[in-house]
């Protein structure tokens, strides 16, 4: 905490309009600085504290998390933001650098007295350094990572790939082909056959998530070399049963049919005495031997199929 004057929320408004900064990093700062306590019990945050989670801030200012990260390590590199967590609460916010700076020094300096006209000239001529006051700034939570998240996400698709290693895009070729089947390819190899895929499907742009999909799932040339392995057709068991050889040549989906024809080919004794003879010479059952004399029937011509 700091033991001067503590600026108001129009201090702040007056600072961030004079920062250039991006929209999403203006946004978080306007509402966290809408938000510090200057009584020391507003939203349980001591005095030039700011308490919110990220959710609530995600909420607020409709982002999404990986922007709100991004606005915060803005903040820090522009106004010293630090972030105190505390796991079951709210986090601390705090503009160390606008806190630290005394925003109503101007006010004093008009009755200090004015510098020489030599010093003038040599502090003019000497590059002018950053004034800190206190401890340094603690250095931000959200640190930079060379990730895909700095990445661009469109690809410019031209006649000519160049060199990818000219571009953004090499380090995620290598990242995306690991543990895949192009872990051994070139990734220039790569590039040129993205580039190639789009130009001939007529895509003038391809998302980076098509590059990602297209290493993923590339092959290297000799998996598709390989011989396919002829499967050879099982062969069926040849039968010898005789009563199944006997009933072949008749439907079985007919047999009522069959049984219906035949008997009034032959008669019923005639019929039955031939199943008979079926079961006794063969020792098959009754149905067994129905569907043989079928068949036999059917192979002389007394009954059609």
């Amino acid at each position: 905490m700091t033991t001067g004057p503590m600026p108001h929320s129009g201090d702040y408004m007056r600072i961030f309009a004079r920062t250039p900064m991006t929209g999403t990093a203006m946004r978080i700062a306007i509402t966290l600085a809408g938000h510090i306590s200057f009584d020391g019990t507003y939203r349980g945050a001591p005095k030039g504290f700011a308490a919110f989670t990220m959710s609530e801030l995600e909420t607020i200012t409709n982002l999404c998390g990986r922007t709100v990260r991004r606005a915060l390590d803005e903040l820090a590199e522009l106004f010293g933001l630090t972030i105190k967590r505390r796991h079951h609460d709210r986090h601390l916010f705090q503009f160390t650098d606008i806190c630290d700076s005394q925003i109503h020094a101007p006010e004093l300096e008009e009755d200090a007295p004015k510098p020489s006209i030599t010093k003038r000239v040599v502090d003019a001529v000497k590059p002018q350094k950053k004034r800190v006051t206190g401890l340094q700034s603690p250095p931000s939570l959200y640190t930079r990572t060379k990730s895909n998240n700095y990445t661009p996400s469109v690809i410019q698709i031209l006649e000519g790939a160049g060199s990818v290693h000219q571009t953004p895009f090499a380090d995620v070729i290598e990242k995306a082909k690991q543990g895949t089947d192009a872990e051994n390819m070139d990734a220039q190899f790569l590039w040129q056959g993205f580039h190639l895929v789009n130009t001939r499907n007529d895509n003038p742009v391809a998302p980076l998530s098509w590059l990602i999909a297209f290493v993923r799932k590339a092959k290297p040339c000799y998996n598709q070399m390989k011989p396919k392995a002829s499967v050879k057709p099982e062969q069926a068991p040849v039968c010898t049963d005789p009563v199944i050889l006997m009933a072949k040549p008749a439907k079985v989906a007919n047999r009522q049919f069959h049984e219906c024809d035949l008997k009034r080919a032959i008669g019923r004794e005639a019929y039955d005495q031939r199943v008979i003879a079926i079961q006794t010479k063969y020792g098959a059952n009754r149905f067994a031997a129905q569907l043989a004399v079928h068949g036999q029937a059917v192979k002389e011509g007394t009954i059609n199929p």
